[in-house]
């Protein structure tokens, strides 16, 4: 694995690494992770990569196990909104009294249910976070821009106001 590659891919999954505790596996990635960095090697990053994919792997939220299309957005707005998702995250794994959060606030309407616990309401709001930054960048309303851990995005148009462009 070239160089360039390793530090994309390796950076996604420092920003999972950080989001939350691990355990054993995710000192097994850390490791790896130095390894590869202290690799001159491109076939040697490629096994520990290899590595680092099949522990991740077990993981329901690790970001390398997507299969499909890759994003089309820019790596550097992909990260940053990984990292926001991510952190929305762990904010959410910090709620106190997460038993009432959990009994009121509900998965969307047709859906039914309720989250099963305060790790799946966090994975739930981290998506939104995500698909947010994401129609924001699509929409040219985020660049990318971040303050610490905030990204710089302007919120979208109130209904009204879009209703009063369409009529003029």
């Amino acid at each position: 694995m070239k160089q360039d590659n390793w530090k994309i891919n390796t950076n996604k999954v420092q920003l999972w690494l950080e989001s939350g505790d691990r355990g054993d596996n995710g000192k097994a990635i850390e490791l790896s992770i130095m390894l590869g960095n202290n690799s001159d090697d491109d076939e040697l990053r490629s096994t520990y990569w290899t590595a680092i994919r099949s522990i991740g792997s077990s993981f329901d939220d690790f970001p390398m196990a997507r299969r499909g299309r890759e994003s089309a957005l820019p790596e550097a707005i992909e990260l940053a909104a990984t990292s926001v998702k991510n952190t929305v995250i762990a904010a959410f794994a910090g709620i106190t009294d997460a038993d009432t959060i959990l009994k009121v606030i509900l998965p969307h309407g047709r859906s039914g249910g309720a989250y099963d616990d305060v790790n799946a309401f966090g994975i739930a709001f981290g998506a939104k976070a995500y698909s947010a930054l994401v129609h924001g960048y699509k929409d040219g309303r985020w660049d990318g821009s971040m303050e610490g851990n905030v990204p710089q995005m302007t919120a979208p148009p109130l209904k009204a106001d879009l209703e009063a462009e369409q009529e003029v």
